[in-house]
C-alpha cells in the first residue's frame, strides 16, 4: 500500500508525536542514535514540505526532482537526491510500522518483495556472530548473532517461559546462557536442550538430552511436551530434517507459545511450506524480528507466536 500525501503527512506527524512522548516519558529525555536520526529526518522533511508535498508517487517525485534542480540556489543536486530518497525511506518505514506488532507470515513475505528481506546485508550479517572469534558465554563459543544475543533476553523477560526447548545443543553454551539469564530475571523455568551428541557438563536449570532430528520423536518425549509448564519457548537450531521437526513440535504448541527458528534463510523452503499449510496458526512477532531494523536477526520472519 502506498501512502497518499495527506496520509503520509499525518503518519509523519504521529511519528514525531510518538517519538517526543517516548523521549520525555519512558526514556527520561535520553535519545537513541535512531531517535536522533529520525527526529532530524522528520524535521528536514517538514521544513521542505512545499517542495515535495509528501508525495511518494514515482511520477510526482520525478517532477519534484526537476523542480528542485531548477532551484539550484536553494538545493544542490546532492540535496535533491537525498530529499527524494529520504521521503521514500520514511514512507517505507512508516508503512512497516503501521502493520502492527503481530503480522501474518504471508504478509511478511509480500513485504520482503517490496522492501527487501533484511536491513542487515552481507558482509555485516556474516560478521554478526563475531569476526576474529566467535561470540562466547563464560568462555564457551556461543553461536548467536549479536542481534539475537540482545533480542532473546528481552523475549525471555517478556514471555517468562516456564519451559525452554532447544533443538541443537552445540557446545551447550546457548542453553547455559539462557538458564543464566532466566535465573538473573528470577524466572522459574527449565531448559531442555537436545543434540545427537549430548553435552555432559551439568548446569543448574538445564537438562541436556540425547535426540536426533532425523527422528523427531527422539528430540523430546511426547509426555514431556504435553505436561511441561507453560508458556513454551522452542528454539530450533539443528538444520536437519527441519520440516518434519516443525511438524512434530507443532503438535504440542498452544496459544501464546513461541517458536524461534534460527538461520531460517537456510530453511526457507521448509518454513514456507510448513506455514503455508497453517496460514492462521502462527504470526511473526515483529517487535523482535525488527527491533534493530527489518529482520535484523538470524530468525528471518521466524520468531513465531502460536495464536
Amino acid at each position: 500500500m502506498i501512502f497518499t500525501p495527506n496520509d503520509l503527512k499525518k503518519a509523519a506527524s504521529a511519528a514525531m508525536a510518538e517519538l517526543s512522548s517516548r523521549l520525555s516519558g519512558r526514556q527520561g529525555g535520553v535519545a537513541t542514535y535512531f531517535d536522533i536520526f529520525l527526529w532530524k529526518l522528520l524535521n528536514r522533511l517538514e521544513v521542505s514540505e512545499s517542495l515535495h508535498g509528501w508525495n511518494v508517487n514515482p511520477q510526482e517525485l520525478s517532477r519534484v526532482t526537476k523542480v528542485l534542480q531548477r532551484l539550484r540556489l536553494r538545493a544542490s543536486s546532492t540535496d535533491t537526491a537525498r530529499l527524494v530518497e529520504e521521503l521514500r525511506w520514511l514512507a517505507t518505514y512508516l508503512e512497516s510500522r503501521r502493520e502492527g506488532r503481530f503480522v501474518p507470515y504471508e504478509a511478511r513475505r509480500r513485504g520482503d518483495d517490496a522492501r527487501g528481506q533484511s536491513d542487515i546485508r552481507s558482509p555485516e550479517r556474516m560478521m554478526s556472530q563475531g569476526q576474529a572469534a566467535c561470540l562466547t558465554w563464560k568462555g564457551s563459543p556461543l553461536f548467536k548473532t549479536v542481534f539475537d544475543f540482545a533480542i532473546l533476553p528481552m523475549l525471555l523477560w517478556e514471555l517468562r517461559p516456564a519451559s525452554v526447548f532447544e533443538i541443537g545443543s552445540g557446545t551447550g553454551a546457548s542453553a547455559r546462557w539462557i538458564a543464566d539469564i532466566m535465573d538473573s530475571f528470577g524466572v522459574t523455568g527449565q531448559v531442555y536442550s537436545t543434540d545427537i551428541n549430548p553435552v555432559s557438563e551439568p548446569h543448574a536449570g538445564v537438562h541436556f538430552l540425547t535426540g536426533d532430528s532425523r527422528s523427531p520423536t527422539t528430540l523430546f518425549g511426547a509426555d514431556l511436551l504435553r505436561s511441561a509448564p507453560r508458556p513454551y519457548l522452542v528454539i530450533e537450531d539443528a538444520h536437519i530434517n527441519v520440516r518434519n521437526v516443525f511438524l512434530y513440535i507443532d503438535d504440542f504448541l498452544i496459544k501464546g507459545d513461541y517458536f524461534f527458528i534460527e538461520d531460517s534463510l537456510l530453511k526457507a523452503d521448509d518454513l514456507n511450506t510448513f506455514l503455508s499449510e497453517r496460514p492462521h496458526r502462527y504470526v511473526v512477532d515483529t517487535r523482535y524480528t525488527d527491533f534493530f531494523g527489518r529482520n535484523a536477526t538470524s530468525a528471518i520472519n521466524s520468531i513465531l507466536v502460536r495464536v
